[in-house]
């Protein structure tokens, strides 16, 4: 008997560099607790894990926002071969192609076209310039990304809520979208939202004691 193993096949522009990342994942692949698919320049990576209820948690780094933004997929439609485009939840831009490999070729060279416009529009010709101004534009306001380390801890803790069905919102318990930024002078809160219902809830994290207070929480109400 000759097994038929499903693949799909997923794009992501990197964050760093500004090139398209191409790979291919397997079902069996994706069995295991995570896979990782990292640029060759080291500066991103997305990740796919499976949640509690078997579906599919992906988390895809964003070229316009400081923090990466979270996809929930059956798998039945991961591995179905249409294709998916996820789109940064800011700017509607597409940064995350699934599917069939010639679909996510050719969704890939029209989102690269899209992507030369965002930057001509920008007045740059180079990402790496297009990176600077984004840079100096979240300082102007405020928006400073924090440490990586904290902002892998709130995203992995928010998972975790999540997949528990421990958040609640104005929408329901378990039925808005969450997504956090750091707020407050030198990024001493992160201020957890719905971008469904505008609800939200601030958590201190200055210091080591409350991050584990943080990391300690069983449930999350945002008001």
């Amino acid at each position: 008997m000759i097994l038929d193993p499903k693949e799909t096949n997923i794009a992501y522009r990197c964050p760093k560099c500004g090139q398209m990342v191409f790979s291919i994942v397997g079902v069996f692949a994706l069995s295991g607790d995570m896979i990782k698919l990292k640029c060759e320049c080291g500066g991103s990576e997305l990740t796919a894990t499976y949640t509690n209820d078997r579906k599919i948690r992906i988390s895809v780094p964003c070229f316009i926002c400081p923090n990466p933004h979270t996809y929930v997929l059956s798998h039945t439609k991961f591995f179905k071969g249409d294709t998916i485009k996820l789109a940064c939840t800011y700017s509607g831009i597409d940064i995350c192609l699934i599917g069939d490999k010639d679909a996510v070729k050719d969704a890939a060279e029209k989102a690269d076209e899209e992507f030369v416009q965002l930057l001509r529009e920008s007045g740059v010709e180079e990402f790496g310039e297009f990176a600077e101004a984004k840079e100096a534009d979240d300082r102007i306001h405020g928006e400073e990304i924090a440490d990586p380390h904290l902002q892998s801890v709130v995203h992995f803790m928010l998972c975790e809520l999540e997949d528990e069905r421990a958040i609640s919102c104005k929408c329901g318990r378990a039925c808005g979208k969450y997504e956090f930024k750091f707020v407050g002078d030198r990024m001493s809160s992160v201020l957890i939202y719905c971008e469904k219902c505008a609800a939200s809830v601030s958590v201190p994290m200055f210091d080591q004691m409350s991050v584990e207070e943080f990391l300690n929480l069983d449930k999350l109400t945002l008001t």
